[in-house]
């Protein structure tokens, strides 16, 4: 691969990306689908809330924003770009922010991750294939400096590295995995590198 295409490759991915949060927060749904690859059964996204291929990530998106109990919105920053040949793997520092209210306060839940995919190219496009996120650190802000967190009790005993967002996600009806990989577990970080980049030599 020359210095141009290389160029190009990540380019065009880190571009994709950054779209495809953009398209999720901004609930433009087509749009969202069309950064994943066509085959849904291609497709695999694990995060805390979901586990599954794109279709059911782009339903359950839509009617969570239904719900308007929280909004979301996320910033990603695409770092590392593997490719080889027609297969790639992202790596992007990524945020997740989710406002919400209880007990007549407003909160803002802050999360910091590693979000990491697998791409194709497919009809000289590139598409993502998958969507995991490697949870490092969380944390429940009040919105007005005044107030307090009084009646957010947070479980303990819940993985360290995504227990605000699991709490939260839980106050509006989703069962969180508790398995997935996280900072606080350096060998569930570990495997999923290595299922990626075994992936991506595998062809």
């Amino acid at each position: 691969m020359s210095r141009l295409e290389k160029f190009v490759n990540e380019a065009e991915i880190k571009d994709l990306l950054v779209r495809e949060r953009y398209y999720r927060d901004s609930h433009k749904w087509e749009n969202l689908r069309q950064c994943y690859h066509p085959d849904a059964a291609k497709t695999s996204i694990n995060i805390t809330w979901y586990n599954g291929d794109v279709d059911g990530f782009v339903t359950g998106s839509e009617q969570m924003a239904a719900r308007k109990s929280a909004s979301s919105s996320h910033t990603v920053c695409p770092v590392v770009v593997t490719v080889n040949g027609n297969r790639a793997v992202s790596e992007s520092i990524g945020t997740i922010l989710v406002r919400f209210t209880y007990d007549g306060g407003s909160y803002d839940c802050c999360s910091h991750g590693l979000f990491v995919s697998r791409l194709e190219r497919s009809d000289d496009e590139w598409k993502m294939l998958s969507l995991e996120v490697i949870y490092d650190r969380d944390s429940i802000q009040s919105v007005t400096p005044s107030s307090n967190n009084i009646g957010i009790e947070v479980d303990p005993k819940a993985r360290e590295s995504y227990r605000c967002l699991a709490w939260v996600l839980a106050q509006n009806g989703f069962s969180v995995d508790q398995t997935l990989p996280g900072t606080d577990d350096p060998g569930s970080a570990e495997d999923l590198m290595s299922r990626s980049f075994k992936w991506l030599k595998a062809q």
